[in-house]
């Protein structure tokens, strides 16, 4: 069974990261998601009002497409209910295919970027 969970150990989210070949941030919040097997983090900060994901990545022979974009679903909405509008990926940030099934649209400054509200539809 698939879980996507919050890491609420720094050291957890380093040996992870390590794991996936990817640059621990400790001021970044993270997620991973398994099925029983460690499959990919997901680190993602706050800045300015803004949303960031650092990276979306598999755990080095994972490749479970599908549980990495619940993962990916999981900390947007996460960012929505903190009251964010808008989240944008950081460069180089997940692997292409990832990249396409995002909903993540590159805007007029070659960013990747999401409206947040319009995405999870705005509620009062």
């Amino acid at each position: 069974m698939l879980t996507v969970l919050p890491i609420q150990s720094k050291d957890e989210q380093k040996e992870l990261c390590s794991l996936c070949n990817v640059d621990f941030n400790i001021d970044a919040f993270a997620y991973k998601a398994a099925d029983g097997d460690f499959i990919g983090i997901c680190q993602f900060y706050f800045d300015k009002g803004v949303g960031y994901i650092q990276n979306l990545a598999y755990a080095q022979g994972a490749d479970d497409t599908e549980a990495m974009i619940i993962m990916l679903r999981a900390t947007m909405s996460f960012m929505h209910r903190c009251g964010l509008s808008t989240s944008e990926l950081c460069k180089d940030c997940m692997p292409e295919n990832l990249l396409n099934m995002s909903g993540y649209i590159k805007n007029e400054k070659g960013v990747y970027t999401v409206d947040l509200n319009k995405f999870y539809g705005h509620c009062h």
